[in-house]
């Protein structure tokens, strides 16, 4: 097997017993020298809010600001910083459209969602009509294994606006709404958990807009978690 990211062949020792008896192993996707590139994020040292990795667990500057200027209870977990690795695993995932790069992290971040607080459904962020047509998949659900989620949101961007990964800082954060509930769900979700799923957690903006739909909608408690901050 070659690995996904430097395509270097991966030499792997298989058990005796494995050989003789059938069962089920995974095949390693990517090399220990490539996994070792991306840092993953210290719970006990990142902000209990977005999960930015920093020097405690209190609220970051943009969380201080969310808090402010908001209602409802929402906080986001994610496994790894967003750093140079991750860029560039991310722009050959999800903008060169290279989707064998999901195997790199869906065993890893599948395990990760799981280790949350149960909730009543899991709910990875949709994409809009354009993103389908030009991509071809969901990144989000691309990085899932064997997880049930639930199409509770629908997404409905006007086809001539940027996309978020296209906008700075500021015009992120002033980005309309563009979630809507499934029509067939509202009675489903009154007074649920729900745990929304991402890929990437920036400013916040989207997810929290998702949050605000759900609320909206009934919930009774929303969270995200995302692969990385």
């Amino acid at each position: 097997m070659d690995c996904l990211l430097c395509h270097r062949q991966i030499r792997e020792s298989w058990p005796l017993g494995f050989l003789m008896l059938p069962q089920k192993k995974r095949v390693t996707t990517t090399c220990s020298d490539c996994l070792a590139a991306f840092h993953k994020i210290d719970r006990e040292m990142s902000c209990e809010g977005c999960g930015r990795q920093q020097n405690s667990r209190k609220l970051c500057q943009d969380c201080l600001k969310w808090q402010a200027k908001t209602t409802y209870d929402f906080s986001n977990r994610a496994l790894f910083q967003y750093d140079e690795a991750m860029k560039t695993y991310m722009h050959d995932y999800k903008f060169q459209g290279n989707y064998q790069l999901r195997h790199v992290f869906d065993v890893t971040f599948s395990h990760f969602i799981g280790m949350q607080t149960e909730v009543d459904f899991l709910v990875a962020l949709p994409i809009d009509r354009q993103t389908w047509q030009t991509r071809g998949f969901n990144q989000v659900t691309g990085l899932l294994t064997e997880l049930s989620t639930t199409d509770l949101l629908v997404m409905d961007r006007q086809k001539k606006e940027k996309r978020q990964s296209q906008k700075k800082r500021r015009e992120r954060l002033k980005t309309s709404n563009h979630f809507q509930i499934d029509v067939e769900c509202p009675e489903q979700i009154k007074n649920k958990s729900i745990l929304l799923l991402d890929d990437v957690y920036t400013t916040g903006r989207t997810l929290r807009h998702a949050a605000e739909t759900l609320y909206a909608a009934g919930c009774r408690k929303v969270d995200s978690v995302t692969l990385c901050r």
